[in-house]
Parts: C-alpha cells; sequence; structure tokens
C-alpha cells in the first residue's frame, strides 16, 4: 500500500516527509563522518555531504518549531548545526591546505618507525609555515 496516496490524513503525509528527511538527514550525517575520516582525495566530499545534511537539519528544525515540538529544535540547533559546520569547516581548511596535508599522508603512509612520523610532522609543519609565507609573500 501506498503510503503517499491521496486518500491518507494529511497527519500521516506529514509524519512520512518527516521520517524521510529524518532518514536522509541520518544517512548524509553518516556519509559526511565516514568521508572526513577516509585519505585526503575523498575526505573533501565531506564538504558536501555536510552541507547537504545540514540543509536536511534545517529543514527539520522548522518543521520541529512548526509542531511545537521546541525539545527536538533545540537539539538540532545546539548540536546538529555546529556538528555540520565543524565538517564543512574541516573540509574546506583540507581545500586551502591541500598541498601540504597531501605530502603529510604521503609521508605517514610511507613511514615505517616513529622517528619517521616525527619527523613528517616537523616536515609538515616547516611546509605549511613556508606554504603560507608564500602566499602571503612574506
Amino acid at each position: 500500500m501506498n503510503s503517499d496516496s491521496p486518500s491518507d490524513p494529511p497527519s500521516d503525509r506529514a509524519t512520512t516527509r518527516t521520517r524521510r528527511l529524518t532518514s536522509a538527514l541520518i544517512v548524509a550525517m553518516l556519509a559526511s563522518w565516514l568521508l572526513m575520516l577516509s585519505p585526503l582525495p575523498y575526505s573533501l566530499f565531506s564538504g558536501l555531504t555536510g552541507l547537504v545534511a545540514l540543509v536536511l537539519l534545517i529543514l527539520l528544525i522548522v518543521r520541529a518549531f512548526r509542531e511545537r515540538r521546541f525539545t527536538m529544535a533545540a537539539f538540532g540547533v545546539l548540536l546538529g548545526v555546529p556538528a555540520m559546520l565543524l565538517i564543512i569547516g574541516g573540509a574546506a581548511l583540507s581545500v586551502a591546505f591541500y598541498g601540504p596535508m597531501a605530502e603529510l599522508e604521503q609521508c605517514r603512509a610511507s613511514a615505517i618507525t616513529e622517528q619517521a612520523q616525527s619527523e613528517c610532522e616537523a616536515t609538515a609543519q616547516s611546509s605549511t609555515v613556508d606554504w603560507v609565507n608564500g602566499l602571503f609573500g612574506g
């Protein structure tokens, strides 16, 4: 039986829409989180899925306010929006510092010992400083 048939009461259709939005939000948030943990070229897509999740979250917050479910709306505003903004901001920083971060990931992948990994960190820090100085002409 189709749950979106015209014979359904309006409250059932609204509930179905809310469930679909919530399901899509959960999938988008999970995808953002998993992409954020992936290696660099793929982690940039976490910003895109984070943006999708933020739009869905805002739609659900507005719907919660309309239905006078203030606790759910406050939960979304206080926890969901900042979390999505952090994921989007992390992806934006990854784009901004793509060169030095890609070098760091390659170095870490080839480093076997603890000392080699610490050398990668030191090299990445100096590379980042040089890169930023080159951008601003310093």
